[in-house]
């Protein structure tokens, strides 16, 4: 079975960003996918629209590669893109079946049911069930236009396919060095933030699971092997929650003599419950923490369910100073209910913990989530169409905010002191160092 999967994410990076290695990124649902299809013997292509020069393109790659499927995956900012590509993949072939799935579809299957350039709905995880369904799928032997799929044993699915995407990958942050990848060790999350639950539960399942530190390590072994790893971004929404699994992990990993730098994201109370795990971390190669520190109103914590205190916002930052762990950190703005001076807390918390990388977004309201049914029953939402769900702080997304204000306090408090940006800029040099070292010694591969 000719199988090509396409990944719309010009919704956020635009067409032919290739050339911008900066976004040159995997998608792994994509990468897992396409690994349990070659293993049962179909024949994948990938449709990376980032790689196009425009919409013209993308007939032209479809006749070229004549599929019998495409498979689309969407977020919601993807919504417009997906369907797009899915009319004109039709009009193109109209025998291809096309196939739409990711986080989007499985919770808001209603915007897609209806569509007649869609042919399948697929909810939740693919790896198991969609190379059972290929043949019914082109022999249109399944009656309902949604299905869902199994989940996945983690430890007995194939590694994700890391040459689907023709380029590397690039590090995002000065301090990572190539060749860099980025991994996921589990899927689903225990906690409970309104802004995003339930809608991975719903895609996931209630429970975290988790590939084992034994299995997770192999596939790093692998990757070295074939693409080379001097960087790693573990990608898990919290990775650290499993003090056990991490401790295993680090176990391995320094055994293995990896002692590459890696990065993983980590919530404040983790960190202050258990600092002798991020000292062994950092002693293993842990560069930096993406850290979700949201506020620093307590308020506003506690109406985003979130489970944290300020408290334990400053304490965290604190160790990871101590330890020398760079942080990247998360914060948001313009929560329903934030009043002016909650967001002036915020804004001073972030000054003085003067992050490595400040990363703020504008509140979103989400599909799935319980905060988006809250914008909704209360009439709050500025959202008018599925591209404005991008998490940037760049437009206004819910009513009862002086965005104006928002704009004016961020570029203060973003406007890194010297010494930050000092830091940066010898990471960049050093890291720029080693990779040329290494370009002349190992030319890095093409994939």
């Amino acid at each position: 079975m000719k199988t090509a999967l396409l990944y719309p994410g010009i919704a956020m990076d635009g067409f032919a960003c290739g050339v911008r290695r900066k976004t040159a990124y995997m998608q792994h649902g994509l990468c897992h996918i396409s690994s349990a299809l070659k293993k049962e013997g179909h024949e994948v292509s990938l449709i990376d629209l980032r790689q196009l020069f425009g919409w013209e393109e993308l007939p032209g790659l479809v006749r070229k590669i004549n599929p019998d499927i495409v498979g689309i995956t969407m977020m919601s900012v993807d919504f417009d893109v997906a369907v797009k590509s899915a009319e004109i993949i039709k009009n193109t072939n109209s025998n291809i079946k096309v196939i739409v799935g990711g986080i989007h579809p499985t919770i808001m299957e209603s915007e897609l049911i209806g569509n007649p350039h869609i042919d399948y709905i697929f909810k939740g995880e693919a790896e198991i069930t969609l190379p059972k369904v290929l043949n019914d799928i082109i022999e249109e032997n399944i009656e309902s236009k949604v299905i869902t799929g199994d989940k996945p044993d983690l430890d007995k699915i194939p590694f994700v396919d890391r040459f689907l995407f023709k380029t590397l990958e690039s590090p995002w942050a000065p301090c990572l060095r190539m060749p860099f990848i980025t991994s996921v060790a589990g899927r689903g999350c225990i906690y409970n933030c309104n802004f995003c639950q339930p809608a991975e539960r719903k895609l996931f399942g209630a429970r975290v699971r988790r590939v084992s530190p034994e299995r997770f390590m192999e596939e790093l072994e692998f990757t070295k092997r074939n693409i080379g790893l001097e960087s790693l971004m573990i990608h898990d929404d919290c990775l650290v929650e499993d003090v056990k699994w991490v401790e295993r992990f680090l176990k391995l990993y320094d055994r293995k003599d990896f002692r590459k730098p890696f990065v993983c994201q980590a919530r404040p109370d983790i960190i202050v419950k258990n600092p002798g795990l991020f000292k062994d971390m950092k002693r293993c190669g842990l560069a930096m923490l993406l850290i979700g520190f949201e506020s620093g109103s307590q308020r506003i914590l506690n109406f985003l369910r979130k489970g944290i205190t300020v408290d334990e916002n400053y304490k965290s930052a604190e160790i990871c100073k101590k330890l020398g762990i760079r942080i990247f950190a998360n914060f948001m703005l313009g929560v329903p209910t934030e009043t002016k001076e909650e967001t002036s807390q915020t804004l001073e918390m972030i000054k003085k913990i003067q992050p490595y990388t400040p990363s703020p977004t504008f509140y979103t309201p989400f599909p799935g989530s319980d905060l988006f049914e809250y914008c909704e029953k209360n009439n709050l939402s500025l959202i008018k169409g599925h591209t404005e769900y991008k998490r940037n702080p760049t437009a206004p997304k819910i009513k009862g905010i002086d965005y104006e204000f928002l704009n004016k306090a961020l570029e203060e408090t973003t406007r890194m002191s010297r010494g930050l940006r000092f830091k940066r800029k010898i990471d960049k040099m050093k890291v720029r160092r080693f990779n040329r070292r290494l370009t002349k010694k190992h030319p890095l591969p093409t994939i």
